[in-house]
């Protein structure tokens, strides 16, 4: 009786780590609309800014490429490691920035996170129903808003990895940052393979730490 009971049990447990062995890695992209409202003073740099972002993810991993004419800003995040690396390319000149967790949060638009309050609007975005939050800058007490979805759970991204998760996947929110406002909407959020290499930064870009892409002059 006790060998038919071994047999049960690991018939059983070669079930469950066959099952594991072959859970499927969730991939895919999102497709962002970007919306800005810029003090007077930034104004003329409106047209220089991206309308549309796009990211890919793949299991712990996302890139987002944000392209406009000949320029691109591509960030590379692994949620795990804290990984970060942008990519800027222009018809000039390519740079690699790596980002450690600490430069990360100095350069987040919210640099101790947000308090949250939760409404009672809800929306339809991208297919997914959203609860509408309150969001308070816990540095600056700026006000801001943010849709999450429960719809849908997704690795954290460069544009979304400021929220809080629990709370869902944020499919709608403005950031202030600087006096720069920015509205994020998911336009369309698609489960299929992710090109080949997306995740790894090719050659010819000259390295840069955060302060010195900080200090480097702005041209008009």
């Amino acid at each position: 009786m006790q060998v038919k009971k071994a047999i049960i049990y690991f018939a059983i447990l070669s079930s469950f780590l066959y099952s594991c062995s072959r859970k499927k890695v969730v991939e895919g992209s999102i497709t962002y609309d970007l919306q800005y409202q810029l003090p007077d003073s930034l104004r003329k740099y409106l047209i220089y800014l991206p309308k549309t972002a796009k990211v890919y993810f793949k299991g712990d991993s996302a890139v987002s490429v944000q392209q406009m004419n000949d320029e691109s800003t591509t960030i590379i995040t692994h949620k795990p490691t804290n990984f970060m690396r942008v990519l800027l390319a222009s018809r000039e000149k390519k740079y690699v920035i790596d980002y450690s967790k600490a430069n990360q949060d100095e350069e987040s638009p919210a640099k101790l996170g947000y308090s949250y309050e939760p409404g009672i609007d809800t929306q339809i975005i991208a297919g997914h129903k959203a609860l509408k939050y309150t969001l308070t800058n816990k540095v600056t007490g700026e006000i801001d808003e943010a849709w999450f979805s429960k719809d849908v759970s997704l690795i954290p991204n460069s544009l979304t990895m400021a929220f809080d998760t629990t709370k869902g996947f944020p499919l709608s929110f403005t950031t202030n940052s600087n006096g720069m406002i920015i509205k994020t909407s998911v336009k369309a959020i698609k489960f299929e393979p992710v090109p080949a290499g997306i995740f790894s930064a090719p050659a010819g870009y000259e390295k840069l730490t955060p302060k010195q892409l900080r200090e480097m002059p702005v041209e008009n």
